[in-house]
């Protein structure tokens, strides 16, 4: 893996460089001791999985690469983290798959809070970061169905659920919604695409942008999230998960539109440190109200 953290409680993924690494450490223990062959080492936390993590190329230098890089390493490492195996084997950057939706980590696993601590008081983020990337505004009486979904799925003992995947694995751990009613606000590709498959009774707003359906006729149609998967490319992580509309009712519904969604981490983290002067938006206070009142108050 090309990222790390310094400490279980932190929540930030962090690029592997050297001069970045000694700065914060001061080179002192316990993210500089030694391995359990009584070897120099370097330490750090997997961003994934809470578990220790071994830094290869800060120290001696690396016989095929120039690029440092970590691996999870299988042991204690005392005053930095203790090694958990099912969450080793269950980390995208050790397994990297696709998740089965209905796999969840024991209910005292600590990385569960820490990720109801960050998704509550930051659901309006979760929100914004959402509608950019659907293109679909996601109303109050919309997010508290998905809030109220997630609460129920124990969304965040999802085994694939990490603190940086938040606003991603959210969408995920929810059930099939009606686009009825929604505005369609930056993808007009869907749009384009209800149009060309003659969905029955639909009626389309290009001014407002708004899904629409004509007098006394039902509207079948439905999005939601499927196939999140995590894969490696040149020690880096790629997430994604598949956005998926469609029309009438299972077992004979006919997809109409798929868009895969990629997870940006490094949006997200910046969204997240972004200060009030910096923002280009208020916050919505409301959806934040809205999930402590839902997934309780952090």
């Amino acid at each position: 893996m090309d990222v790390y953290k310094l400490q279980t409680s932190d929540w930030d993924e962090l690029p592997l460089d050297k001069e970045t690494f000694e700065a914060s450490t001061g080179k002192q223990k316990p993210w500089y001791t030694n391995n359990r062959g009584g070897d120099p080492a370097t330490f750090a936390v997997c961003p994934g999985c809470d578990n220790p993590i071994l830094i290869l190329g800060f120290l001696f230098k690396l016989a095929n690469t120039d690029a440092p890089y970590a691996r999870h390493y299988q042991g204690n490492v005392e005053g930095l983290a203790e090694y958990r195996d099912w969450a080793y084997e269950n980390c995208p950057y050790s397994n990297p798959q696709e998740y089965d939706r209905n796999s969840r980590r024991p209910a005292a696993d600590p990385l569960g809070d820490k990720i109801l601590d960050i998704l509550v008081p930051n659901f309006d983020r979760v929100v914004y970061l959402l509608e950019k990337d659907i293109g679909i505004r996601i109303s109050y009486a919309l997010a508290k169905q998905m809030l109220e979904d997630y609460r129920d799925w124990d969304g965040h003992l999802y085994m694939g659920a990490t603190l940086q995947n938040i606003p991603w694995v959210f969408a995920y751990m929810t059930v099939s919604k009606s686009l009825a009613g929604r505005v369609v606000f930056n993808n007009p590709e869907l749009l384009a695409a209800i149009e060309e498959h003659q969905v029955r009774g639909v009626v389309i707003d290009h001014k407002s942008h708004r899904i629409g359906w004509q007098e006394g006729k039902y509207l079948s149609l439905d999005v939601c999230f499927i196939h999140h998967r995590a894969r490696h490319s040149n020690q880096h992580l790629e997430e994604t998960m598949v956005m998926q509309v469609t029309t009438g009712r299972p077992p004979h519904a006919r997809e109409i539109y798929r868009q895969t969604i990629e997870f940006n981490r490094d949006h997200f983290k910046n969204l997240l440190n972004m200060s009030p002067e910096r923002a280009k938006r208020p916050r919505r206070e409301e959806l934040v109200e809205l999930a402590e009142e839902i997934l309780g108050t952090r």
